[in-house]
């Protein structure tokens, strides 16, 4: 089954290391809460206020996950540490929205993806089928924070150490003269975004596009 939907509005952002202006001050102004965001937190935030979503429904991915708080983790079992219950806390996949879900009172249905290369094609097509049911508009969103210890000894992947993309989508009317979706070439953008970063730079002449469910 295929499935027409608008983009509302995207969005992108990436550096080779630490994304320097993720305006969290404004964005999060209560310093208690922002002292606990994550970095995926931080990027996921920042990429859904440049969406302009304030609330609903949110497919949210990410094929590696909160690796900072995982390694932390690792890192105390490893030295015989005790382990920091805010690194436990931040370690699931689902941190991030829990976080935007805490600074907009958001009652509404969060789903997590994690596939591999083909994260943001999973989260794409999760985030049309739930446009599809409830008839709302959804944020789709993927970040990858990579910006770890050690890294560069096992990254082959991208020159990019954090980065993320995030659309809005509602389902269109019809399928009349809509693209089938693309996938960016981009050099050394991670598998997981190709998807979405293909949307976010195509947003303004692809008026409709068509997904495979």
């Amino acid at each position: 089954m295929k499935v027409a939907f608008n983009i509302v509005s995207a969005a992108k952002i990436y550096a080779p290391e630490k994304i320097e202006d993720l305006q969290e001050k404004r964005i999060v102004p209560k310093m208690m809460l922002r002292r606990r965001l994550t970095r995926n937190a931080k990027i996921m935030l920042y990429l859904a206020d440049k969406c302009a979503f304030k609330g609903g429904k949110i497919i949210y991915g990410s094929a590696y996950g909160e690796l900072q708080a995982t390694t932390g983790i690792t890192n105390a079992i490893l030295e015989n540490e005790q382990i920091s219950p805010t690194f436990f806390q931040n370690s699931v996949y689902n941190a991030a929205p829990s976080y935007f879900s805490l600074l907009y009172s958001d009652k509404d249905e969060i789903i997590t993806v994690s596939s591999g290369t083909r994260t943001s094609l999973s989260a794409l097509k999760t985030a049309a089928l739930q446009a599809l049911i409830s008839k709302e508009r959804v944020l789709c969103v993927v970040v990858e924070c990579l910006d770890i210890p050690k890294i560069d000894d096992v990254n082959s992947c991208t020159s990019y150490l954090e980065s993320g993309a995030a659309v809005v989508i509602e389902v269109a009317k019809d399928k009349e003269n809509a693209s089938e979706l693309g996938e960016s070439n981009q050099d050394n953008i991670l598998g997981s975004l190709r998807h979405l970063f293909w949307l976010v730079e195509n947003q303004f002449n692809k008026k409709k596009i068509l997904i495979e469910l």
